[in-house]
């Protein structure tokens, strides 16, 4: 490849020229184009196909994913631009198979750090012996087209180990390391996004496995890098493509079992099922947890959720829902008591990046825990001295218990007690408005950010809100927003 050709679809002109500056300046064999509109963009296709899209996903409607579609039907290398620090942005990355997601403001160097490494990913897709041909695996040629597109099936049985590193920037010091190693048996190497590929006939299994170890303790002894070995040799029968996607899907379970390991081949189950979002119950619970400032019990609920999970497995990706589902809980604590100052925002970000991006689950719970400590202490030690207003103290308990749809004025005045008439008079005379219309407007905040932000259903919307009938849920919402639920959904 002498030229990487690059395609730009940026939020507006004066980003498209930011990032040609950027990549012109840094890198050299680079052709860059950059279009103003996706429909600019596609009918360009005829003439030019890039190696590389990099491609705001702001202006990509929620709800609209024909474009990803089209951009995993023909194979595209994507990059993805966000001003949306949201896990169904990133979601949408990983579904459509975008190489990665950068969220503004990114730095220069995140943005061509990640493309040395695709260019370094596609030249090595064109690896080709002297002569020009593949490498030869036996008399059997396996070419990167066997993985994803052809129903090859090879005569023999073929044994593929999938190498996996946490940091994408040390896959090509494995490749190297896998080239220089003395493997026994004839074998071919293919560099992929995620990890790196072996492949070789399964004659000596026991041989390869031997090796294999032999490997990983040579590799810890001279780097000290996680190195994570997946060995898939069930593969007898059936298409080079079903191998590699068996492959592909036990690499997933590094997210439990971690790095540093060789991770034999065993009978695949399909994920468990597991509901991603917190039950009203839950919610509560963690309300209660972080109202108490009890750092212990918070401790103890984290591992015993997300470091006990047994196969077969949950898909990793409902584990990162139900994490980002407990980081919810924690945001509406931190508005609860005004904890949004520039520095605890940007923690608040980097746990929700961890959260997104880290490949292993027991990082995640780590950074969750030590964050969520760090602000139990903040907020605990920050509490006002005396006693907080009516209003405050109103807002605080409708914050905690809005979900709860036989919580009204009464069970708060007695929570308070104080008078039902009493609390409702002093309440609209302090805060401009009835307990009642407070209630709801949360209740209608909470609403919109889960239409925003997820799929659920409405009833089940309209449930986690406090409202016992869709009905009524639908009514009262067109009454305060002008709009029905689905069409705000819907945009």
């Amino acid at each position: 490849m002498a030229v990487l050709n690059i395609h730009v679809l940026a939020k507006d002109q004066l980003e498209a020229q930011g990032i040609r500056w950027v990549i012109e300046s840094h890198i050299t064999g680079v052709k860059l184009t950059a279009w103003e509109s996706k429909e600019a963009f596609m009918d360009s296709l005829q003439l030019d196909t890039p190696d590389l899209v990099i491609l705001d996903m702001d202006g990509w409607p929620q709800g609209d994913e024909s474009f990803g579609e089209f951009l995993q039907k023909n194979k595209f290398r994507w990059l993805g631009i966000s001003s949306e620090r949201m896990f169904q942005t990133a979601y949408r990355g990983l579904r459509f198979r975008a190489e990665d997601v950068l969220f503004r403001p990114f730095s220069p160097g995140e943005l061509i750090k990640r493309i040395q490494q695709i260019r370094f990913e596609i030249r090595n897709q064109e690896r080709r012996s002297p002569a020009g041909q593949p490498v030869q695996l036996s008399e059997h040629a396996i070419d990167y087209s066997d993985f994803f597109l052809a129903d090859h099936v090879h005569p023999n049985a073929v044994a593929m180990v999938a190498f996996l590193t946490p940091h994408a920037n040390t896959l090509p010091l494995v490749y190297e390391a896998l080239n220089r190693y003395p493997f026994t048996e004839r074998n071919q190497i293919f560099a992929l996004s995620d990890f790196i590929l072996y492949v070789q006939e399964t004659r000596k299994e026991t041989l390869l496995k031997e090796e294999l170890h032999t490997f990983l303790a040579r590799w810890k002894e001279r780097t000290g890098e996680p190195l994570a070995i997946v060995i898939n040799s069930n593969s007898a029968s059936g298409s080079l493509k079903d191998s590699y996607k068996q492959t592909k899907r036990l690499t997933e379970e590094i997210f439990f079992e971690g790095y540093d390991i060789i991770l034999a081949d065993h009978e695949q189950d399909e994920w468990r099922h597991l509901d991603p979002f917190l039950t009203p119950l839950e919610q509560r619970e963690w309300i209660e947890m972080l109202e108490k400032g009890d750092s212990k019990a918070v401790r103890e609920w984290v591992e015993h959720e997300f470091l006990t999970y047994a196969r077969p497995y949950p898909d990793p990706e409902m584990v990162r829902i139900r994490l980002t589902s407990v980081l919810a809980q924690i945001r509406r604590y931190m508005k609860s008591y005004q904890i949004q100052t520039a520095e605890w925002e940007n923690a608040y970000h980097e746990v929700f990046q961890y959260i997104v991006r880290k490949p292993v689950v027991y990082q995640i719970v780590q950074e969750l825990i030590a964050f969520t400590t760090r602000m139990l202490m903040h907020s605990h030690e920050h509490i006002p001295e005396g006693p907080r207003s009516l209003v405050e103290k109103v807002k605080s308990m409708i914050e905690s218990n809005y979900w709860d749809a036989q919580w009204n004025l009464s069970a708060c005045a007695e929570a308070l007690r104080m008078n039902k008439s009493t609390l409702s008079r002093r309440f609209a005379a302090e805060s401009g408005q009835s307990f009642r219309e407070t209630l709801h407007q949360v209740r209608m905040r909470e609403a919109k950010r889960m239409l925003q932000e997820t799929d659920l259903p409405l009833d089940e919307i309209a449930r986690l809100t406090g409202y016992t009938h869709q009905t009524y849920f639908n009514a009262k919402f067109r009454q305060l927003e002008g709009r029905t639920p689905t069409a705000f959904r819907s945009g």
